[in-house]
């Protein structure tokens, strides 16, 4: 069965024909090789999904349909990494894992900024594609702790397992030197992801990964 392509297509969708943006044109023709007529599929990021096909100028629309938003929603917080590679890793293994929300996070032994919102905004749209996914993960932030949606659990080494949910859940992943005696008294729960010492983006892919598992969110 031939590749088809997944496209993320900002709404409102109005016209008949969709514009790609020129990444997308030059991926599609020259990378790709496809031709006019050639199938693909798109989504808005909210949630609508379609099939098409590819026109001078765009993605011409077929049949659509709207896929509703996963529940339990996961919200992870991860400390940013130091280097741009590495939170880039962040938002792209996470957008294609399906978590719905990334918050910077800041914490007393953080050493590094967040990226800038537009970029990161960006590769959450690139991961969407290649995970064939209908919902964008936002990014926002930096928050702290005190300002993440709860109930929060704070993977720190020496927690617990993971408690059942039955509502929805952030994730806080602190930063290489870890939480402060200070921010582990405000949280209620953590929990542990085994004996190893593990890079931040790691722990973050690893911890929203069970999450997702525990959620039965892995087949959605």
């Amino acid at each position: 069965m031939a590749h088809i392509p997944h496209l993320y297509l900002p709404g409102p969708w109005e016209a008949d024909c969709l514009a790609l943006t020129d990444e997308q044109d030059h991926h599609l023709r020259r990378v790709l090789r496809a031709g006019d007529l050639a199938g693909v599929s798109y989504t808005d990021g909210q949630g609508s999904i379609g099939s098409g096909t590819l026109a001078a100028g765009g993605v011409r629309r077929g049949d659509e349909s709207l896929v509703p938003r996963p529940s339990p929603t996961l919200t992870v917080a991860v400390a940013p990494p130091r280097s741009s590679d590495r939170a880039r890793f962040v938002v792209e293994k996470l957008a294609e894992l399906g978590v719905d929300r990334l918050v910077w996070l800041t914490a007393d032994f953080g050493q590094a900024g967040a990226p800038r919102q537009r970029r990161a905004a960006r590769w959450a749209g690139g991961a969407l594609e290649q995970s064939r996914g209908a919902w964008l993960m936002e990014v926002d932030g930096p928050l702290s702790l005190a300002d993440l949606p709860g109930p929060t659990w704070m993977v720190h080494p020496g927690g617990g397992p993971l408690p059942s949910p039955i509502e929805d859940v952030t994730l806080a992943i602190g930063p290489e030197g870890g939480f402060s005696t200070e921010e582990l008294i405000r949280v209620d729960t953590t929990v542990g992801l085994g004996a190893r010492v593990l890079r931040v983006e790691t722990a973050a892919l690893v911890a929203a990964g069970l999450v997702l598992h525990h959620l039965g969110r892995m087949n959605t």
